[in-house]
């Protein structure tokens, strides 16, 4: 499969979403009885899965109206719920889902009797019913392939098992076929823009989406094809802590403030510094650590219950998604304990369990509560950073509301965390704020702005598996830079990877690269990062203009990885081999 190493916002360059083919293992799915179906009329299997694809992702929307000006969708998409926020009659505010006073889609997907996807709360009811077809979390694995370093660690910890699709990709099986993240995305994504049709009652079509500091570029581009797959246009892909800044800075006429951001939802935690002046913000670090989130502290709690359960006789749950019932109960205690002291547990299963109190929480939590703030020191540490020299500290995501975790943080930084921070919300806004922006630059006026950086190098494989650095971590966006190669007549080939390992085989496989040198002589690879971190690649051949060239994005198996890796034009320092302080910078993002 080949795709260019960056993937264009422009809808001119893409087809329109009800012309997406679906990929091979993508599961049939319904729209809601709210709205209108095609008729089924297949002559062949093709064209019934085209029509279903059409019906799921096309959303039928009022006429635009010409008295509402056009808007710039802000959304985060959470690994637990997913939001949409929108900047409407001169604020940026949280859109509700049609017919509710709920701000948030449950992030969530299943597979009912009939074999059709459902996500949010249509998946929730059926999670209920058949814990089997339903699995939340799946946000974590898009982008991932089934055999990423970063999923090895990430698997264990996962409320589902994980599968490969044709492709190589991370899939999850529910009720029988594969569930691919990527059109899960794009179902979230498509009830977001929905949702806020309604609400502006115009069509909206062009959205600044948050990410997590930890994607990678192949995830961001996994991401701007759910978009494309749901008719939406990706202005930015926006890092979830520097919306959150930009929400809390938009309006106090902040000048030159430094403020830290820990984003602690429920699938990562994501460390962001920045500088913000007035709406202008300026991200001088990041990084965080994937293996810790909500889903993680609910599932220390729905082992406790697992155990409780077990001392009346009742066995514990055998398969990975048996555990759906459990993680429920787990969960809504959680937010409980964050008002209360004590909570009572409610069990679809019928069993009882005596209730949970705060104490045996932050008992079964304190270690998780503790990795967020060595991860908050260790990239203050990296980048020479006091917490003295900070003007504030935010806590948001929705595990952020935790108060082990507000007062672990607390301690160890030595100053407070804000309270008039919307911890669920914070993100969506900002990204409002900045789609705002986006239009207001396009007119000639003054707007929001974000400089952000690299949150992961981006290198090129060396003879003997080392990485060789192109691109390094912090590297202010937008950025550029050459690599040159030694060449000689006949084929040559690059494996990029992106990753903070010095190892390539321990971090993100980007693709394979091909070139074909006709005259001995240097290649010059020219890196280009955008300002949201897509790369794009160019090659300069002896006697050949520069050019476009792009990345094949398929897998490899571990031989054929490896005599790529054996075949780089490029041999690596026997020092670059991991040391004591490689080590430590490993865990800015989760690997240990």
């Amino acid at each position: 499969m080949q795709r260019p190493a960056t993937t264009q916002a422009s809808t001119e360059a893409t087809p329109p979403a009800s012309q997406v083919p679906a990929p091979p293992h993508a599961p049939a799915t319904s729209p809601p009885s709210s709205e209108p179906t095609e008729p089924a009329s297949p002559p062949t299997d093709t064209d019934s899965a085209r029509n279903r694809r059409r019906a799921i992702l096309d959303v039928s929307v009022a006429s635009p109206s010409p008295s509402i000006p056009e808007v710039v969708l802000g959304i985060d998409l959470g690994t637990s719920h997913a939001r949409v926020a929108v900047f409407h009659e001169g604020t940026a505010q949280l859109i509700p889902l049609p017919g509710t006073d709920e701000t948030e889609l449950p992030a969530l997907v299943a597979v009912d009797g009939q074999d059709e996807l459902l996500v949010g709360a249509a998946a929730q009811v059926e999670s209920l019913r058949a814990p089997r077809r339903a699995a939340p979390g799946l946000m974590r694995l898009l982008g991932l392939r089934a055999r990423s370093p970063r999923l090895r660690n990430l698997a264990p910890q996962l409320p589902f098992p994980v599968a490969a699709d044709p492709s190589g990709d991370a899939a999850v099986e529910l009720g029988g076929r594969l569930v691919a993240p990527t059109l899960f995305t794009a179902l979230l994504l498509r009830e977001l823009k929905h949702a806020a049709t309604t609400f502006v009652g115009r069509k909206a079509t062009r959205a600044v989406i948050c990410a997590p500091t930890h994607f990678t570029d192949r995830q961001r581009a996994a991401l701007r094809d759910a978009a494309t797959m749901a008719g939406l246009d990706a202005q930015r892909i926006l890092t979830a802590p520097a919306a959150a800044a930009l929400a809390h800075g938009h309006g106090r006429g902040m000048a030159r403030k430094r403020v830290l951001v820990v984003d602690l939802g429920g699938g990562g935690l994501g460390v962001c510094v920045v500088q913000v002046t007035g709406d202008d913000l300026e991200v001088i670090t990041t990084g965080g650590d994937p293996l810790v989130g909500g889903l993680d502290f609910d599932a220390r709690i729905a082992e406790a219950l697992a155990s409780d359960l077990a001392e009346q006789g009742i066995p514990r749950p055998t398969h990975s998604l048996d555990w759906g019932p459990l993680r429920t109960a787990a969960e809504s205690a959680k937010v409980a304990l964050s008002e209360r002291q004590q909570a009572d547990i409610t069990l679809s299963s019928g069993g009882t369990v005596p209730p949970l109190s705060r104490e045996r929480l932050e008992a079964l939590t304190a270690d998780l509560a503790q990795r967020v703030t060595s991860v908050v020191r260790e990239v203050l540490d990296s980048n020479a950073l006091s917490p003295q020299g900070l003007d504030a500290v935010l806590l948001v995501g929705g595990q952020g509301r935790t108060p082990l975790v507000r007062r672990r943080l607390e301690e160890s930084l030595g100053v407070p965390v804000r309270d008039d921070v919307d911890a669920r919300g914070a993100a969506a806004l900002g990204a409002a704020l900045l789609g705002h922006g986006l239009l207001l630059a396009e007119s000639g006026k003054p707007a929001a702005s974000v400089s952000e950086v690299l949150t992961a190098p981006i290198g090129v494989a060396e003879r003997g598996g080392t990485l060789r650095r192109v691109l390094e971590r912090t590297t202010r966006l937008p950025a550029g830079k050459t690599l040159v190669l030694p060449a000689t007549p006949g084929p040559l080939e690059l494996a990029l990877f992106q990753g903070t390992s010095p190892l390539a085989g321990e971090n993100e496989y980007l693709g394979r690269l091909s070139l074909n040198v006709e005259r001995a002589g240097e290649v010059e690879l020219h890196f280009a990062l955008s300002a949201d971190g897509t790369l794009s690649l160019e090659a300069t051949l002896p006697g050949v203009r520069r050019q476009p060239v792009s990345l094949s994005l398929e897998d490899l198996d571990d031989a054929a990885r490896e005599a790529l890796v054996a075949r780089s034009p490029l041999q690596g320092e026997p020092e670059a081999r991991p040391s004591g302080l490689l080590s430590g910078l490993k865990k800015l993002f989760g690997r240990r």
